[in-house]
């Protein structure tokens, strides 16, 4: 007899303080923040450390509209971040289209060694994965990410896109 599985960790509902959308958030093992940066609020669920303690696994969501600073229209900051980069043995996936709680979303993949940490000090090469959504709100859009290692993106993958599903936009964004 196969024993059943494990089920997952309870999700609650969550608005960060920003109001920059909403959605649920796993309860257990995940650490909800937000900060105020140059382009705006970023919120960030940090989750676990890589098996290396190099890297934490953090799902970020921003949201890029005409007065962020810097702004780049969705066309080309996707392609933006899917250049080709041989330095870091760059791996990027063709853009799929997903739908999800704030409409349809154009998802892709990236892998890529990094030397981890960044600051000064020892470092070493870790091979880090990312799955990344861009979805559109008019001309403006959201961008989310989950960063992980590779060794355990795999672990992530169900998180980000309940994640992604759960997402509602508030304040007429």
């Amino acid at each position: 007899s196969t024993s059943p599985e494990k089920p997952k960790s309870p999700w609650t509902p969550y608005v960060p303080q920003s109001r920059l959308f909403s959605g649920e958030i796993p309860v257990e093992g995940w650490w909800p923040m937000e900060e105020e940066t140059a382009q705006g609020p970023v919120f960030r669920l940090l989750g676990a450390d890589s098996p290396s303690g190099a890297l934490r696994t953090t799902l970020s969501v921003r949201f890029y509209d005409k007065d962020t600073p810097g702004f780049i229209p969705i066309k080309q900051a996707v392609d933006f971040m899917r250049r080709d980069n041989p330095a870091s043995e760059r791996a990027v996936t063709p853009v799929r289209p997903v739908r999800v709680g704030l409409g349809l979303a154009r998802t892709f993949e990236i892998v890529e060694k990094r030397r981890l940490p960044l600051d000064d000090g020892p470092s070493f090469e870790e091979e880090v994965h990312q799955y990344v959504a861009v979805i559109p709100v008019g001309e403006a859009y959201y961008l989310v990410r989950l960063v992980s290692a590779r060794a355990t993106y795999l672990e992530h993958r169900d998180d980000f896109v309940r994640f992604l599903k759960s997402m509602r936009s508030l304040s007429g964004r």
